[in-house]
């Protein structure tokens, strides 16, 4: 039916596997725009064929889910920092962008080896990734390394390759943070036992690779590049394609996050249904957004420095208030790179309380644990599906002077025979992908204390 292909196609997506395409799309003087394509659609060259089942593909990004949030709130050794900023020549910039597990993975050029033949830089896929701040790269001669299907950044040959000194002005972690004797950088994920990475942080030169088949690229040197030399329990696949990480969060201890370093002070992106549409991501002045159904929310710091979080005052269901007040202090982040949305245990309880009530009055009740089939996704709570039923409520996620409403199809993951709240419990509040489909969203950093969120509804996907 079409509301199950609909929910399918935003379950496919949102496993954090948008690809974006190499077709620029020029909107204006100076604009450069990226289409997106699903990944799983027949026009990618992801598209992992039809073997795998429809709750399989739900299991995975709950999985997904899990290992983002153990990412992003880890246990990090990095230290504040003073940076200078990239200069810039236009005022929009985009990078070639493609799936791998449950990454995005953006196309970047680092380095300079003139006179060889061809690019004069090297090609790497970075983790693009809005809750890290500091952009790395496996470097030649690290031990213990990520596997990596490519040689790793032979820094030493590059031109443009700059070393700082441990204790150097220009470097921007102090000495607790060397790396021999080199200005250095230390990331803990997780905790002492998990995912860990360190090396040197060096200017190189960053190139975007915009639309490698007419040439159009812009540079950036004297960047601040992480050299990772060491990385520990990473568990990437053998034949891994990311080389590191891309950093387009907010900021923190360390170096500055990406668009700070080249000075875009704005980016959008639109988060569409179908496996058979496109849609746009813009980085620099065409993300800016205008229009009357445009709402906007400050945006506020929270207990991870790079996540972007709104105050979030409270929920409605069926346009019912659960009037969560004070349960709701201390922010809720927004991040593409969560499938699933991830709610404060007790708000989370509150939630599914009303969930319950709600399918109550259809005499609907939940799967307990001896009754739930085993073609059921691992969502804590789910109902049997009634033939035909199609009541399902909308859910209001209010932020200060700006309400998000979303509509059913962004709340439940609904097979033939079951009815599940898209929903996790957790120990912070954020906002995942699924929650985010068909509103533009745009991040204007100039705005405000810290900056601005602005959203509107929109159909964000075209034929592709």
């Amino acid at each position: 039916m079409a509301f199950m292909e609909t929910l399918l196609s935003l379950i496919l997506l949102l496993s954090s596997a948008l690809l974006l395409h190499s077709i620029v799309v020029h909107e204006g003087p100076k604009s450069i725009t990226l289409s997106l394509i699903h990944p799983f659609s027949v026009h990618s060259p992801f598209y992992p064929g039809k073997n795998i089942t429809d709750v399989e593909k739900i299991n995975l990004l709950i999985q997904a889910t899990e290992s983002r949030m153990q990412h992003l709130f880890p246990t990090t050794t990095m230290r504040r920092q003073g940076s200078r900023n990239g200069s810039s020549k236009i005022d929009d910039i985009g990078t070639l962008v493609e799936f791998s597990g449950a990454y995005y993975l953006a196309k970047v050029g680092i380095g300079s080896f003139p006179p060889v033949p061809g690019p004069k830089w090297m090609s790497y896929l970075l983790i693009m990734d809005t809750g890290s701040h500091i952009t790395w790269v496996q470097c030649e001669g690290c031990d213990p390394c990520l596997p990596l299907s490519q040689p790793n950044f032979p820094y030493r040959l590059s031109q443009s390759y700059r070393a700082i000194p441990c204790g150097h002005q220009d470097c921007p972690t102090t000495r607790e943070d060397c790396f021999g004797s080199f200005c250095g950088f230390k990331i803990i994920y997780w905790d002492i036992s998990g995912p860990s990475t360190k090396g040197t942080i060096v200017r190189e030169t960053l190139t975007f690779l915009s639309d490698s088949s007419r040439g159009l690229t812009e540079s950036y040197p004297n960047f601040f590049l992480g050299c990772g030399l060491q990385s520990h329990n990473h568990r990437f696949p053998p034949h891994n394609k990311a080389a590191g990480i891309l950093g387009l969060g907010l900021g923190g201890h360390g170096t500055s996050p990406i668009w700070k370093q080249v000075d875009k002070k704005r980016f959008s992106y639109c988060l569409f249904i179908s496996i058979q549409a496109s849609s746009k991501l813009h980085i620099g002045e065409g993300a800016r957004m205008v229009g009357p159904q445009v709402v906007s929310t400050p945006l506020m710091r929270g207990s991870n420095p790079s996540l972007y979080y709104v105050d979030l005052q409270d929920i409605s269901i069926a346009s019912f208030p659960l009037r969560l007040g004070r349960s709701l202090s201390g922010g809720c982040a927004i991040d593409t790179g969560a499938p699933i949305t991830i709610l404060v245990s007790n708000v989370y309880a509150h939630v599914r309380a009303f969930f319950v009530q709600y399918f109550a009055q259809f005499g609907i009740h939940p799967y307990g644990s001896g009754s739930r089939p085993g073609d059921v996704p691992y969502f804590d709570l789910c109902f049997p599906r009634p033939y035909g039923f199609n009541r399902f409520p909308t859910m209001t996620f209010h932020f200060r002077g700006a309400n998000l409403v979303v509509q059913p199809n962004g709340v439940f993951a609904v097979g033939g025979n079951y009815i599940c709240v898209a929903l996790r419990s957790g120990a912070t509040t954020m906002i995942g992908a699924f929650q985010q489909t068909n509103y533009r969203f745009s991040y204007d950093l100039e705005l405000g204390d810290i900056g601005t969120l602005f959203f509107a509804p929109e159909n964000c996907g075209a034929s592709a």
